[in-house]
């Protein structure tokens, strides 16, 4: 406590310890982004200016996108790391991030199994079930 009774401020790193926390409280999904997809975002942004600036910018971009062969520049095996995460890693990620979202959202919208729709369906239907239409 300090002289007039008031606690001390927080140090900087509890006041990223109480953010960090305060995270648990989001959506799986967004959690996720924020914690774990934030860091795969900020490495393979390093890789790419770490490529850009070895090999230079457009160099870095044609490795990433399969223009070039990582075989055919200065320094090879950053080459080949920016290759295989523009053509391995950003896919997955992009992929599996979606898939994950899409089915969320079927969940979200998907109320009822489907055995019960079909129960539903043939309460819906009555006792004739010889396919005739309406009497």
């Amino acid at each position: 406590m300090t002289s007039s009774g008031a606690p001390p401020p927080d140090t900087p790193r509890e006041k990223l310890r109480d953010w960090k926390r305060s995270l648990s409280g989001l959506p799986n999904h967004i959690h996720w982004l924020i914690t774990k997809g934030f860091c795969f975002l900020l490495g393979f942004a390093v890789l790419y200016v770490a490529g850009g600036a070895v090999l230079g910018w457009s160099a870095a971009y044609e490795l990433l996108v399969a223009i070039k062969s990582p075989a055919d520049t200065s320094c090879r095996p950053l080459a080949w790391l920016l290759s295989v995460a523009g053509w391995l890693l950003m896919p997955a990620f992009v992929g599996g991030v979606t898939g994950y979202l899409v089915s969320r959202q079927v969940e979200n919208r998907r109320k009822q199994s489907a055995e019960d729709l079909l129960r539903a369906m043939e309460g819906e239907s009555g006792p004739n079930r010889s396919g005739g239409g309406p009497a």
